[in-house]
């Protein structure tokens, strides 16, 4: 059973957002305010995070940055007011990986969460090894850099770093590739989902931030090459 938190000031949106999920199925602990939230999701790990942005104690976009900075790899879903447009880039740079514009349909947010966690969960649960890469307890290593694939941790050189489901992801299919060249078009359907309708220019922005993320000095970021008219492919040798 999937995981979620639910965390929004309102007691009617907090009460429908939860009931409808658990007819779902899914197994929801809610939170009324940010830090109570944040404390929620340190110590629950919920699969899956449904974060309102205006919140009291915390805000959402706070909330969001300390869950990343604290190495939570875990989707999270914004939910923002129709002007907030400032607060849903913050959160998608910050690395939210979705969000739903209040007010919201019931429906179209349940089919939201179901598309992330269809998308996300079944990476942290296993991978295929390939050479170059071993896989010892759900580990893959290549060069400087280990994925801690059941909690989607990544450390380069022994050091924590942060990055969002999606960054994770997107690294976990270039590793797993061992040098092969994935189209952008394989990688938009791997990561983004087979229903994402946007630009395939949106693989080579997230490839940026995740480069950006390992740290620009990574022997791991430094053999992410781009194969142009193509793709990326990570060299497992380094460059």
């Amino acid at each position: 059973m999937f995981r979620i938190a639910v965390i929004e000031d309102s007691p009617e949106v907090l009460a429908l957002v939860r009931d409808e999920l658990r007819q779902l199925a899914y197994e929801v602990r809610t939170a009324g305010d940010g830090q109570q939230g944040l404390a929620l999701c340190l110590a629950w790990r919920p699969d899956l995070v449904v974060l309102d942005v205006m919140l009291p104690a915390l805000n959402g976009i706070e909330v969001l940055r300390r869950l990343r900075a604290e190495g939570f790899m875990a989707p999270i879903m914004l939910l923002t007011a129709r002007d907030s447009e400032a607060d849903r880039v913050a959160g998608l740079e910050l690395g939210a990986d979705d969000y739903v514009v209040k007010p919201f349909s019931l429906r179209e947010l349940c089919a939201r969460v179901a598309v992330l966690l269809r998308r996300h969960a079944p990476r942290r649960e296993s991978a295929v090894g390939s050479p170059g890469n071993h896989r010892d307890s759900g580990a893959l290593c290549v060069l400087d850099c280990e994925l801690d694939l059941p909690r989607q941790l990544v450390r380069v050189g022994g050091e924590l770093r942060t990055l969002s489901a999606r960054e994770f992801a997107l690294l976990c299919c270039l590793v797993q590739a061992s040098g092969r060249v994935l189209t952008r078009e394989w990688l938009l359907q791997q990561v983004w989902g087979r229903d994402y309708d946007g630009e395939d220019r949106a693989v080579d922005t997230c490839v940026l931030r995740l480069r950006e993320r390992l740290g620009r000095d990574s022997a791991v970021a430094a053999a992410i090459e781009a194969v142009r008219g193509v793709g990326y492919r990570l060299h497992p040798r380094g460059r």
